[in-house]
């Protein structure tokens, strides 16, 4: 049977233009007595018909079912109804104090009003809802109330008992007003305080993680308060990079613990291009990716980039319609080494951040408990959930190590950024021609073992990236290009005459000693 969508929303919004005022269930039990009633009620009525005189009469072929249109109408009355972009709904969950963009909750309320509706019926029953009008248009949804003081992402957290208040640090109880997606699953505790196990406690051991580095360990807690967050991301996605056993894959399992596994994303750098893997990012809270191959290469990484500065993505699900959204989440990755990017653009590193565990434990100093007891443990996770979500910050913060460590991870991304890191602070010459550098940079490919890029791209990189103190532009060389003072032994096969090769040139030229020839 072919469905004529366009007619089932018409009836909806006809019939319906906005939903009654009714007084909302609480929790999961009281849905199900408004299920009933509102089903029972509405076969009641539908028994009978009014006559020409004023009067009712039973109806003896009475429906023993609910129409389509009558199941959107409870729910609608039943429960808070959002509307998304692409003709989707969201419904509010009064127990989790979060808004389902999955239809499973929906088709359990659909099922309670109408048990014998198929799949077909219930997706038109949600098709009826999103032609609905509302009232309030917000970013990225609408709605038919106001959600006042909750329109600020950063400010407010959604935990397993109730709404945090980052401004006014305090709890409140959940309401429909803060809509979210996702949730975590531990409770906060305002008077948790860190707990000492076995001579062992959480600030001790980031901080031993970290080498002592303090920044480094605000730059955790940073990131640990970002991921408890499912409805604002800060435009980075997050790194932790060590050679092995040097706890990062512990870091990563407290927040998980803290979230709550089912709230996480298991989603690694090369699989966010693959055709379904972003329907996974649905209703998560955070997007955690464990142990990244080691030096991976990544060919396309759009899909990477945009849902980490929550920019739109195309999403599909398996049998479904694609549609577009944008996701906010914190993006955390792990490796023992840092992939390799075909986009070496600056857009691709303004949204890294490094944060480098250098400490490599041995088989002696290797608690287990750690990973398998300690941050199980519920007054762990309520202190850093506490000391976590009482962080306030607008950016992360960039020490020292993570921006020194971005470096070195441009140098090995880029092979012409790695070749002028290491030549261009070693040469003699004030002037170097472009054929020379080119000449040497295929040399030095050659010994590192590594592929070149092609000679125009070169160039290009190399006005890109060219140290400040230097510029390109057209000249002599001159004797100030000195060839036998800037060609490595090691190297052979580059033949410069200063008195044959006069010619004006492409060269690199020293701003410092820049005169005029």
């Amino acid at each position: 049977m072919v469905l004529d969508i366009a007619k089932i929303k018409a009836e909806y919004e006809n019939v319906v233009p906005h939903p009654a005022v009714y007084e909302k269930p609480t929790d999961w039990r009281e849905i199900r007595l408004a299920c009933r009633d509102y089903r029972n009620d509405w076969l009641e009525k539908a028994k009978w018909k009014e006559t020409q005189y004023g009067t009712l009469e039973q109806i003896n072929d009475a429906p023993k079912r609910l129409t389509e249109l009558a199941v959107a109408e409870g729910l609608e009355q039943i429960l808070y109804v959002i509307n998304l972009p692409n003709d989707r709904v969201a419904v509010y969950d009064p127990d989790a104090g979060y808004y389902h963009k999955d239809p499973s909750f929906a088709y359990k309320v659909i099922r309670l009003l109408e048990p014998t509706f198929t799949e077909t019926r219930s997706k038109n029953v949600l098709f009826m809802l999103a032609a609905t009008k509302r009232k309030y248009l917000y970013d990225g949804f609408s709605c038919d109330f106001s959600i006042g003081d909750y329109q600020d992402p950063k400010r407010f957290i959604l935990v397993k008992n109730g709404i945090f208040d980052k401004q006014l640090k305090k709890m409140s109880g959940f309401t429909h007003r803060f809509v979210a997606f996702s949730t975590i699953e531990t409770e906060y505790d305002p008077f948790a305080a860190s707990p000492t196990i076995d001579g062992w406690d959480v600030d001790s051991w980031l901080l031993d993680l970290m080498s002592g580095d303090e920044d480094l360990v605000h730059l955790l807690w940073q990131v640990i308060s970002a991921s408890l967050n499912g409805n604002y991301s800060y435009r980075k996605s997050i790194w932790f990079v060590g050679e092995g056993n040097d706890g990062k894959g512990t870091v990563q399992q407290l927040i998980t613990n803290i979230v709550g596994i089912r709230n996480v994303a298991t989603l690694k750098l090369n699989q966010f291009s693959e055709r379904f893997a972003l329907s996974m990012i649905e209703g998560k809270t955070v997007i955690i990716g464990d142990d990244v191959q080691a030096g991976v290469y990544i060919d396309e990484s759009s899909n990477f980039n945009s849902v980490v500065t929550g920019e739109p993505v195309l999403v599909e699900e398996k049998n479904k319609q694609p549609y577009s959204t944008v996701f906010k989440k914190t993006v955390i990755q792990s490796t023992n080494e840092l992939p390799r990017f075909k986009n070496k653009t600056n857009g691709t590193y303004r949204r890294f951040l490094i944060i480098p565990f250098r400490k490599m434990f041995s088989a002696k100093e290797d608690n287990w408990q750690i990973k398998d007891e300690y941050i199980n443990r519920d007054d762990v996770k309520q202190y850093v959930l506490k000391k976590a979500l009482e962080l306030n910050f607008t950016r992360f913060s960039e020490p020292q190590a993570t921006l020194d460590v971005l470096e070195e991870f441009k140098s090995s991304n880029d092979t012409v950024k790695a070749f002028i890191d290491e030549w261009f602070g070693t040469f003699q010459s004030e002037r170097l021609p472009v054929r020379f550098l080119w000449w040497l940079y295929q040399e030095w490919c050659k010994e590192e073992g590594i592929t070149k890029v092609a000679k125009g791209k070169f160039e290009r990189q190399l006005i890109k990236l060219l140290p400040a103190e230097w510029e390109k532009k057209r000249a002599k060389p001159t004797r100030r290009f000195k060839p036998s003072l800037d060609v490595p032994r090691r190297y052979t096969g580059f033949y410069w005459d200063n008195d044959n090769d006069p010619n004006t040139t492409a060269v690199c030229l020293d701003k410092k000693l820049l005169v005029t020839d």
